[in-house]
């Protein structure tokens, strides 16, 4: 799923999500980030606001603001569905993407053995793996990559009212956003133009809000509340 506004993305995909027969792999706002999330998760069509050239390995549904979700159903089901070869070096596994769900969750690699009924060391190796297909070297920065393709797609709490959603402060949005771009807390502390300590001080009051301990799990509940955008 392709738009150039992460809200239109992120509405379409969840309408997507729910039809029946339908899943949707993953979210970009940019060419870029398109095919590398059609490298990670191979999909059977492109839903998009983008020329076919931009995908030419996929079906492309293109995306119209202005026609509307029926003429976007309509338009879906008259697609001819080819096989797509899904176990291609780049491409996550099932058991990868389920060992990057509880990754992103901030569960160490002790405990995720313990979940899943693997070895510590097998988690290890699946860790670098998957790293490896992220370009990552962290599970924040995997989180991260993960909360800006949509990778795992999760329902957002929304509340009757707003007693259960935190009230941040700029300066944790600041850094709650970092965290997002997959930044360590000195890359933080010198995009924001403050002390290492500070930046720690302000995270852990961020984390207190979130009910969370480590920077992964403040960003995987700051997405699942929608406090990033």
């Amino acid at each position: 799923m392709h738009s150039w506004d992460r809200l239109t993305s992120d509405a379409v995909a969840s309408w997507l999500d729910a039809l029946p027969g339908w899943l949707v792999v993953g979210t970009a706002c940019s060419p870029e980030d398109l095919r590398f999330l059609c490298r990670l998760r191979p999909p059977d069509i492109v839903v998009g606001q983008l020329e076919q050239v931009l995908v030419p390995d996929f079906p492309l549904v293109t995306l119209c603001p202005t026609c509307g979700l029926a003429s976007l159903r309509a338009s879906l089901e008259r697609v001819a569905l080819v096989p797509i070869r899904r176990c291609t070096s780049g491409a996550l596994t099932d058991r990868e993407l389920e060992v990057l769900a509880f990754v992103c969750s901030g569960q160490t690699a002790a405990q995720l053995a313990l979940a899943l009924r693997l070895s510590p060391h097998t988690i290890v190796n699946y860790k670098r793996r998957i790293f490896a297909k992220l370009g990552v070297q962290s599970r924040v920065q995997a989180a991260a990559v993960v909360s800006r393709l949509g990778l795992i797609r999760t329902q957002r709490s929304v509340p009757a009212d707003h007693e259960n959603v935190p009230t941040l402060t700029h300066r944790e949005h600041d850094i709650l956003e970092s965290i997002a771009r997959g930044e360590s807390v000195r890359q933080t502390a010198h995009a924001l133009g403050i002390a290492v300590k500070t930046v720690e001080s302000e995270q852990r009051q961020l984390f207190f809000k979130l009910r969370v301990h480590n920077r992964a799990q403040a960003l995987s509940e700051a997405q699942r509340l929608g406090l990033l955008t």
